[in-house]
């Protein structure tokens, strides 16, 4: 037993601190520009979008929840038709960069209707406007400890630690000028 202390303790200094190659397997990017194009069009760090991509899909395409939610962002069919009326986007919602721009057009109106609070923004994007609306129509609600549901708290933390992740990994990848 002492031994496997012993090596967990060697070994911890290295595994806190995986190399990029390591954590680029594990925190992939792909479509970078569709994300720099969406995020730019709707005033969001595309850093942040990566880290809602990862944490809805891990950047697989053609992942569909139980509920029908589909792609990269897991829109539900109902969301991708609504928001396609509302933002004059073209195309199948199932397509990844048709996907990511309606998901991303979804979290700049999120971010307008919650001030740019993250936490809000994603909580919505995870459980719907209405239940948060109705969390913050309580002056004493409080984003960052009062999430009611588990899953959408997990949600937030993940995401949020995600997009910091993909900043750290990709920040310069994900920055709007590129040529």
């Amino acid at each position: 037993m002492l031994l496997v202390v012993i090596g967990i303790l060697a070994i911890l200094p290295f595994a806190l601190r995986m190399p990029d190659a390591v954590m680029r397997t594990i925190y992939p990017l792909r479509y970078e520009a569709t994300i720099r194009q969406a995020s730019e069009e709707n005033g969001l760090d595309p850093a942040f979008v990566a880290g809602v991509i990862y944490t809805e899909s891990r950047f697989r395409p053609n992942v569909e929840s139980p509920r029908e939610a589909y792609g990269l962002m897991q829109l539900l069919p109902q969301s991708a038709h609504y928001i396609q009326r509302k933002s004059g986007i073209k195309g199948d919602y199932r397509d990844p960069k048709v996907n990511i721009m309606l998901g991303t057009w979804f979290l700049g109106y999120l971010e307008d209707r919650y001030e740019g609070d993250e936490r809000l923004m994603l909580a919505a994007y995870n459980s719907g406007e209405g239940t948060v609306d109705a969390w913050t129509s309580d002056e004493s609600f409080d984003i960052a400890k009062d999430i009611p549901y588990k899953e959408t708290r997990n949600y937030v933390d993940k995401a949020l630690e995600a997009r910091q992740t993909y900043q750290e990994l990709y920040g310069k990848d994900l920055q709007h000028n590129q040529g």
